[in-house]
């Protein structure tokens, strides 16, 4: 049982709608796209909607549509897995169910699954979503559905649409999911517990060479610190939380502080994303701790050379500077992020990125963990016309591995080298990869 839930009555003549989330149920509910579908959709009288996830997928066949909402193209897999599951045929010329999809990387690039998807959702879903619908009631018949919503903005149906536009929603006038279902036993599983998820923003003001983000918003998006206690307020009426999460991908709300000292003043933990030094002054690191956050995340990227070649234009000293407050302010744990296999970048940057942690390390005087990501050049990004260099991302895993004096965490370069396939991908043949293997377990079983 999950809780609080929008039930609705079946009525004769109503349309259902599954958005599903394909991966796991106990990360896929913190997935904000399919609860802002829930909540909207549930609104419309003549419509019902149900979340759907990768173990919880049954019971898809008597959807009259289904979404799916991909956050990364691993992902990818798990739609045939579903599809499998529910005995409904991949190739969208041989089924009746009409499947669309969104999300970040579709949004990035939606060719890779045009011979499985109907149809495309680009950019901010709520402000096309009711217009999609209200087309399906007035043209039931696949065909004729396809063609009607073809030139909608934020809408995109292979071989129909003339035009690519992303939709593009203002987040002071949509309707925010306060309806967030959990299951009424939380267990350390899930990785934010009985919280209250808070989108603060959408989009980022900076263009990091490397990052997705500005090209998917153009244009940065806040929500008014009235919206945003009131949603908090609703929410919490309806099921009271243990702490607000923020949603937001660098945390520049204008009136950020504003907001944290409501929630300190009401005795409302909270927890915030990795964030940008420019932003973390000792007010913020003052209001951040008496949240009751104890462990900072922030992105380095790599050593002061390559992080300005990459147009994150922060210094050494800035960042161990902020590592110096976070001491004063007691913080427990700074988790780093960073990236190997840029390009121009040598094994000295890479002594470089290791003296600074190890610096860091020293002054910070507690827990500083590091997490190492290969770099994936993506669509639409300064790093597009960029290869997935796996060898080089090798020769540096294996020399940080031998020389690195803290803990660290490393990505996988198989998954990182699919990814990158996957992302640039156009009409992609799935079906040999899925005949070679009776069942879609691991991407890295696949070789493209």
């Amino acid at each position: 049982m999950e809780y609080p839930t929008l039930q609705k009555s079946w009525k004769r003549g109503m349309h259902s709608l599954a958005i599903v989330y394909p991966n796991l149920y106990y990360g896929g509910v913190y997935s904000l796209a399919p609860l802002i579908f829930y909540n909207i959709v549930n609104h419309l009288p003549q419509w019902s909607c149900e979340r759907k996830f990768l173990d919880k997928c049954g019971g898809l066949g008597h959807f009259d549509l289904l979404g799916f909402t991909f956050q990364y193209e691993l992902d990818y897999f798990n739609l045939f897995n579903i599809l499998k599951e529910n005995k409904i045929p991949f190739e969208k010329e041989k089924r009746e169910a009409i499947i669309f999809a969104g999300g970040p990387c579709i949004t990035s690039n939606p060719e890779t699954l045009t011979r499985y998807v109907d149809f495309f959702v680009l950019g901010d879903a709520e402000e096309v979503i009711v217009e999609i619908l209200q087309h399906y009631e007035h043209h039931p018949e696949k065909e004729a559905f396809l063609t009607s919503i073809a030139q909608l903005p934020g809408v995109y149906v292979p071989g129909k649409t003339k035009t690519i536009v992303p939709a593009t929603a203002d987040l002071n006038t949509s309707p925010y999911p306060i309806y967030q279902p959990l299951p009424e036993t939380v267990d350390k599983s899930y990785v934010f517990g009985k919280s209250f998820l808070l989108e603060v923003e959408r989009g980022c003001p900076f263009t990091c060479k490397f990052c997705t983000i500005p090209t998917i918003y153009p244009k940065l998006k806040y929500r008014k610190v009235e919206l945003l206690i009131k949603a908090i307020q609703d929410g919490m009426k309806l099921d009271q939380r243990e702490k607000v999460v923020m949603y937001a991908p660098s945390f520049v709300h204008p009136e950020r502080k504003k907001l944290l000292q409501w929630l300190v003043d009401n005795n409302i933990p909270f927890s915030v994303p990795s964030l940008r030094l420019e932003y973390l002054d000792d007010d913020m690191l003052s209001l951040i701790r008496k949240g009751g956050q104890r462990s900072l995340t922030v992105a380095p990227e790599a050593n002061e050379r390559m992080r300005m070649l990459a147009d994150k234009k922060i210094t050494d000293t800035a960042f161990l500077e902020m590592i110096d407050r976070a001491a004063k302010h007691g913080f427990e744990q700074i988790k780093m992020y960073f990236i190997i296999g840029l390009p121009e970048q040598t094994i000295k940057d890479l002594d470089e990125m290791l003296d600074f942690i190890a610096t860091a390390k020293k002054r910070f005087g507690r827990r500083v963990h590091a997490s190492i990501n290969p770099l994936v050049p993506k669509p639409r990004t300064k790093y597009e016309h960029l290869p997935f260099d796996k060898e080089k991302c090798k020769e540096h895993m294996l020399y940080l591995n031998k020389h690195m004096t803290t803990k660290m965490k490393i990505s996988d370069l198989k998954n990182a080298a699919l990814e990158w396939k996957l992302a640039f991908a156009k009409d992609l043949d799935f079906i040999p990869l899925l005949q070679r293997h009776q069942r879609v377990t691991q991407p890295e079983e696949f070789s493209l």
